[in-house]
């Protein structure tokens, strides 16, 4: 089917939403050529059986996946964490690591950006001027959840405390090896950052990152960087209705033989009637949790009480699963295994982005609708099929322009809505045909927009290729095109534009063939615009567009989830930003 010289809007009655409305900056890198092949093994995973790291190389990898570095710094310059109302050994607001009130003890935010936190933590321990007991540093990613800790314990001179990155020798850094010893994990299982009040009632510029945002360690992705590290694992502890999982998850880990973390431990503390070295609950002493509260309530106490009997059942096997008590694990030397087959392109970029990967129709809408008033807009949109289910792949960048969409419909429903947005001066920005028991459906997205359009739908390839011939002399060029397979068949939608920019294409290409074409494009200054992977018949064929281009590009095809993850995070630190998407 073709409709002429104008635009038609149309795509499933799932929900249609308009609307008028960011994650992640890192280093730009010089314009390069990379085709390559996916490792068949995650990355996080080969760590796991490496021998452990010298400092500088725990260093090293922790700023490779977490975007910025540790520097040098002064504990004395750290904002003096407050110990009000002190007597006796009381206060109103104790360091809950161990459990007391340490007047002198200074915190720090090296770094605060969208993506990248890294804190300063010099615990005073009855030290002289200028020295320190403890001094701890965190450096986390916040978009990937990256985490690396280093500890320093002793008489320790903290006026001019010395990057990791410059080794034990450079100062008083307990090994990686040692470090992991400690354990760190015990509490913060979580998330990177414990937010009691003790640190929270911190402002300025050394603010506690993340204070105030009680959805914080909600469902933010966590894992840790490191040889010596590879074997921490936290997991989420769920009771449904649980008044203690309103804000955020209630964490344990696989550090067993201590009876500490947020679920066995923190959580009853927060809501005791008493803590140790606390000052009895008052407007000026308020209780911990939950925020907003001053005093003990039985009921709150009861629900933390509720997740420590669901976490004590940690060492199971298997884990428990029911509403009554789940334990769940979150993070991992690896990521998790997710459906599909992926093919990514990335460009040069510090652009921040948000992404999901396979979702349902409600999870993935779930995310979109959180997102949209936050200032989020749809850069790709991909809806798979994995055996008869319908998943989401979705990236978004900050925008506040208008969007509409339609998922799941069927061409009359598709293509009714189309004719109904084009007189009002919407244009298509992502459209997805996709196949689900031989029926094909149309997921599609409109911006606001005037330009011309013209459009072919299930057109084989011999109809589709006569339409391009006819309209290419008319300066008609590819805006989209989506090939997809039915019984065996495969089938073309596409997209025109006006223009008169330059255009090679590539159809049905297996992987050799394509990525001859690729390799020979590329030094004459052809760059990928779309890059369409699917099956007919168990085999994997290519549909690619290139236009005139000189800038770096990098891709990753038929990679497992998990590998294609892995490159990901390797790539987002230094400056590469989803261009295109794809899953099968």
């Amino acid at each position: 089917m073709k409709t002429p010289l104008r635009a038609a809007w149309a795509l499933l009655g799932l929900a249609v939403t308009v609307g008028l409305g960011g994650c992640g900056e890192g280093a730009g890198m010089n314009a390069e050529h990379r085709l390559l092949s996916p490792s068949s093994e995650p990355v996080l995973a080969q760590q796991s059986s490496a021998l452990s790291d010298t400092l500088e190389q725990y260093a090293a990898r922790c700023d490779a996946a977490i975007g910025a570095t540790v520097p040098d710094f002064n504990c004395d310059l750290g904002t003096l964490v407050p110990t009000t109302n002190h007597v006796n050994g009381k206060c109103d607001r104790p360091n809950r690591l161990n459990q007391e009130c340490d007047p002198g003890s200074r915190f720090q935010v090296l770094v605060d950006t969208a993506d990248v936190a890294i804190v300063a933590h010099c615990r005073k321990q009855g030290q002289a001027t200028n020295y320190y007991g403890d001094i701890a540093v965190i450096q986390t990613q916040k978009k990937t959840g990256a985490t690396c800790f280093y500890q320093a314990l002793g008489t320790l001179y903290g006026a001019a405390v010395k990057a990791p990155s410059k080794g034990t020798g450079g100062w008083n850094w307990l090994t990686p090896t040692q470090t992991a010893g400690i354990r760190c994990v015990r509490c913060h299982d979580n998330g990177p950052f414990v937010r009691s009040p003790y640190l929270t009632q911190l402002t300025g510029v050394n603010k506690l990152p993340g204070a105030g945002d009680y959805g914080a360690n909600r469902d933010q992705p966590y894992r840790f960087i490191g040889a010596d590290f590879a074997s921490w694992k936290a997991f989420k502890v769920e009771v449904a209705g649980n008044a203690c999982l309103g804000c955020h998850r209630m964490g344990t880990s696989n550090q067993f033989g201590d009876d500490d973390g947020v679920a066995l431990d923190l959580g009853i503390r927060a809501t005791a009637t008493s803590e140790v070295a606390k000052n009895p609950h008052s407007p000026a002493s308020p209780i911990w949790m939950t925020p907003g509260s001053t005093y003990y309530d039985a009921a709150n106490a009861s629900s933390a009480a509720a997740i420590r009997a669901c976490a004590l059942r940690r060492t199971e096997v298997p884990l428990p699963d029911t509403s009554a008590c789940r334990i769940t694990q979150y993070t991992d030397v690896g990521v998790p295994n997710l459906p599909g087959t992926f093919t990514a392109v990335w460009e040069p970029s510090t652009q921040s982005e948000i992404q999901v990967y396979a979702r349902t129709y409600a999870d993935y809408r779930e995310k979109y609708d959180q997102l949209w008033p936050q200032g989020w807009r749809l850069h790709t949109l991909q809806p798979y099929v994995v055996g008869t289910q319908v998943l989401y792949n979705a990236v978004w960048r900050p925008s506040t322009e208008s969007e509409i969409q339609l998922y799941g419909a069927t061409f009359a429903t598709y293509k009714a809505k189309y004719d109904e947005l084009w007189p009002q001066g919407w244009r298509l920005k992502l459209l997805q045909p996709y196949v689900v028991s031989g029926q094909t459906y149309y997921t599609a997205v409109w911006r606001p927009s005037t330009e011309g359009e013209l459009q072919t739908y299930g057109a084989t390839y011999a109809s589709y290729r006569a339409t391009y011939d006819s309209l290419w002399p008319q300066g008609w060029r590819l805006k989209l095109i989506q090939p997809y397979v039915v019984n065996g068949q495969t089938y073309y939608t596409a997209v025109w534009r006006p223009s008169t920019e330059g255009e090679i294409q590539t159809y049905g290409a297996t992987y050799a063939s394509y990525r001859a074409t690729y390799d020979s494009l590329w030094p004459q200054g052809w760059r990928l615009k779309m890059l369409e992977p699917y099956v007919v018949n168990g085999q994997v064929f290519y549909t690619a567009v290139f236009k005139p281009g000189t800038t770096g590009e990098t891709q990753w095809y038929d990679a497992s989830y998990s590998s294609y993850r892995g490159r990901y995070d390797e790539l987002w630190p230094q400056g590469w930003r989803l261009k295109i998407l794809r899953a099968y």
